[in-house]
């Protein structure tokens, strides 16, 4: 009973089903978490990036503002309605051309993609092997690319974010700062040179 507890808590082995991503997928969010000022510096005009666990693109759409036309956004989940609801939100934004949906498997990303940068918000707690997740990710950043990690502090407790770290730098990748990020524990690592 316990450990059924702690698995719901936490969201062990667990994916957000797509229509509870309404609930804090919305408008009222930015009063918590202003994409353009969380990627400032991290994404520019021209990157190929890519939001993993995007939802229903959030970031995404920020991110398609940030690196203009001449860039392109890949937009990764398992869900694929959520795709529907970014590529109306991202329609009506006018971006939607720079943004590629990606349905990834919930253990394989299954990108090919070099990135300039990767942002994965809220989501590793919810895949079955965060070593897995970031020894593809590693794979697909370029030299000196980095990955803004940030998870929910209500579902993934200090010593459980530290594992994750943990799992990142088995990976290769090295941590850069800790930023300040709502609601969140929150990373910036680098794939070295």
């Amino acid at each position: 009973m316990m450990k059924r507890l702690r698995q719901a808590l936490l969201m062990e082995e667990h994916v957000c089903p797509w229509w509870l991503a309404y609930t804090f997928d919305h408008r009222l969010r930015r009063l918590l978490h202003r994409p353009e000022q969380l990627l400032d510096g991290l994404v520019s005009a021209g990157q190929t990036v890519a939001d993993i666990g995007c939802g229903m693109g959030f970031f995404s759409i920020a991110m398609a503002h940030l690196v203009g036309p001449a860039g392109r956004v890949i937009a990764v989940d398992v869900q694929p309605k959520m795709f529907a609801v970014l590529q109306r939100r991202a329609t009506r934004s006018g971006l939607w051309p720079r943004i590629r949906p990606h349905l990834s498997e919930r253990d394989k990303l299954g990108l090919h993609d070099p990135l300039d940068f990767a942002l994965a918000f809220w989501m590793v707690h919810e895949t079955p092997s965060p070593a897995n997740l970031f020894n593809e990710i590693h794979q697909l950043l370029k030299p000196r690319a980095a990955l803004l990690v940030a998870e929910p502090m209500i579902h993934v407790p200090m010593a459980r974010f530290r594992e994750v770290l943990a799992a990142a730098h088995a990976a290769g990748l090295q941590t850069e700062a800790q930023p300040k990020i709502a609601l969140s524990r929150a990373a910036i690592l680098r794939r070295p040179a």
